[in-house]
């Protein structure tokens, strides 16, 4: 796995290879280090590493929402390293897109399994949010259409399954999406209202 570790540590590197052997003989190789300072999203960009590891001596001074920026434009597995055991660290680390949270000594020591474990997890998590936005798309287009049919109803004196299907057959002869022709009857009664 190549890993991009972000540190302001002296030696980490080593002390960081020292335990990146796994018990399958894979080795997780450091393809990239920086300092926690704004360089990390270009690094990270530039090295296009499997994971990212940061191990700083106070979290305080973490620039967390540098993290957050790569989070939302590039996601990665993130594992932090710190013996800052205060919940609202841990929050704020897990709100910038932190996977796994860990004291350093045993995340050192049980690194190539944690990070099989937070590489698994951040997919697991992907997979989650994919699902989400999908649901909560077709959330969106239900009631979208739902508003239109009510406009049809209302306009045409149509009862609610003949006006689903005005829809439905306006959509099909202009080749558009049934939320396009929803959205546009919506946009259509609000400008003649606006006008009255």
């Amino acid at each position: 796995m190549r890993v991009m570790l972000v540190t302001d540590i002296p030696n980490a590197v080593e002390a960081f290879q020292a335990h990146a052997a796994g018990t399958n003989g894979g080795m997780h190789e450091v393809v990239s280090f920086c300092a926690p300072n704004g360089e990390m999203v270009d690094k990270a960009r530039e090295a296009a590493p499997d994971m990212i590891v940061v191990h700083v001596a106070d979290p305080n001074d973490f620039p967390f929402t540098e993290l957050q920026s790569l989070n939302e434009t590039a996601p990665l597995p993130v594992m932090f390293l710190a013996d800052d055991e205060r919940p609202e660290m841990m929050t704020q680390a897990s709100r910038a897109g932190v996977v796994a949270y860990l004291p350093v000594t045993a995340g050192l020591q049980a690194f190539p399994s944690l990070a099989e474990w937070t590489r698994t997890q951040f997919l697991a998590m992907r997979e989650l949010k994919t699902r989400l936005k999908e649901k909560e798309d077709k959330l969106a287009d239900r009631i979208t259409i739902e508003r239109a049919k009510g406009i049809v109803m209302k306009l045409k004196g149509l009862e609610e399954d003949t006006a689903y299907h005005e829809i439905r057959k306006l959509a099909m002869k202009r080749s558009q999406p049934m939320r396009v022709v929803a959205e546009q009857i919506i946009d259509t009664e609000s400008l003649v209202l606006c006008k009255g």
